[in-house]
């Protein structure tokens, strides 16, 4: 059901009969399937809700089918949809008609094996390197679950590449089926709203330890919505405190991706200041040019595309920090060990992206010499 989406998310969508009749035609096969059925005795029997296999049905179509509004980050993005997101990606880049320029731009969600065996098989997506969540560090390989680096490859009808799309940190189960991680979020989304849970599922699979990551959609006022953002699951250890052994993990330098030859370029950062990290991150940038540029209705984003607003003018040559001002868990914040920081305007293009490695206390990064 990929073909149903259009990847770009500036792109609207629209769910026609025929995409309906697929959406219903693939439930009615799972919904019987043991995965499904044990999710719904659960829910109904540990959770309080009563719901018959149809109503169950009904209701799966509108937590990951249905078209919505997200409002994050002060940003609303219009036609989401849970299993798009989880189960195919969404893309974020600009479309330069007749440009020969390399369009790179990021990619979200995409936490199905499914899809990327067989992107990888039809070459739509190149494999960089592969890193894992364990105590912060790197750590070695849990052979159901993968956290990797990955450029996805956006290729038109008549086969041509017009994008790439980066993801710098993503991540999936391998095996699972289809309805089985739909009935592992199906069962984390009644969790969370019944407020078992928030946003993450302690659980055990096969000896090993995970966080089950489970977002909601986004109200207007920050509350959590009835719909299903994004699902995937995050290693934590073996349950016999130690961990496979095999090769040491290798995630390869991404200089590529990187923008920061502009009209705008960012020129500095402070990602671990002395003290409080509150009110003390912050980013410089520079007007490359020999006119003034307006920022109105610009902003600077973190790897998780969290915002920080900017504003004012930059005059020609002009270098003007920003502060960082982390007003709350849905804003811009610059972690200390690594990161991405990204510069978009007001047209919702990204004018500029950089990546960075550890810093130290008091450490000021810069990458225009």
């Amino acid at each position: 059901m990929s073909h149903n989406y259009a990847i770009r998310v500036a792109e609207p969508e629209k769910t026609v009969e025929e995409e309906v009749q697929e959406q219903q035609a693939f439930l009615a096969q799972i919904i019987k399937t043991k995965p499904m059925q044990l999710a719904r005795t659960y829910i109904n029997q540990n959770l309080g809700e009563s719901l018959s296999e149809e109503e169950f049905r009904t209701k799966l179509q509108r937590i990951w089918f249905e078209l919505y509004t997200n409002h994050y980050g002060g940003k609303s993005t219009e036609f989401a949809s849970g299993f798009e997101h989880v189960f195919v990606g969404e893309g974020k880049f600009d479309i330069h008609s007749g440009s020969k320029k390399e369009n790179f731009g990021k990619i979200s969600g995409y936490h199905s094996w499914v899809k990327f065996y067989l992107d990888e098989k039809n070459q739509r997506v190149n494999y960089l390197g592969y890193k894992y969540d364990l105590k912060g560090e790197d750590g070695s390989q849990n052979p159901n679950v993968v956290t990797l680096q990955m450029i996805n490859n956006v290729i038109d009808m008549q086969g041509n590449v017009i994008a790439k799309l980066f993801k710098p940190k993503g991540g999936f189960f391998v095996g699972p089926s289809p309805e089985c991680e739909m009935a592992m979020a199906t069962v984390a989304y009644y969790e969370s709203v019944h407020g078992k849970i928030t946003d993450k599922r302690r659980i055990t699979i096969n000896d090993a330890t995970y966080n089950l990551v489970l977002y909601r959609s986004t109200n207007p006022n920050g509350s959590r919505g009835e719909f299903i953002r994004s699902f995937f699951p995050i290693f934590l250890a073996m349950d016999d405190g130690e961990t496979p052994d095999t090769d040491e993990p290798v995630v390869e330098p991404i200089d590529e991706v990187t923008n920061n030859n502009g009209d705008v370029v960012i020129f500095a950062t402070q990602p671990n200041p002395e003290g409080s990290d509150e009110g003390n991150e912050w980013v410089e940038l520079k007007n490359t040019t020999s006119n003034p540029i307006d920022l109105s209705g610009w902003k600077l984003q973190d790897k998780l595309d969290r915002p920080e607003d900017i504003s004012g003018t930059l005059q020609p040559q002009e270098v003007k920090r920003f502060t960082i001002s982390r007003a709350n868990y849905t804003t811009m914040q610059l972690r200390n060990s690594s990161g991405i920081i990204a510069l978009i305007d007001s047209a919702g293009n990204e004018v500029a992206m950089v990546s960075y490695g550890s810093a130290s206390s008091g450490e000021v990064i810069r990458f225009v010499s």
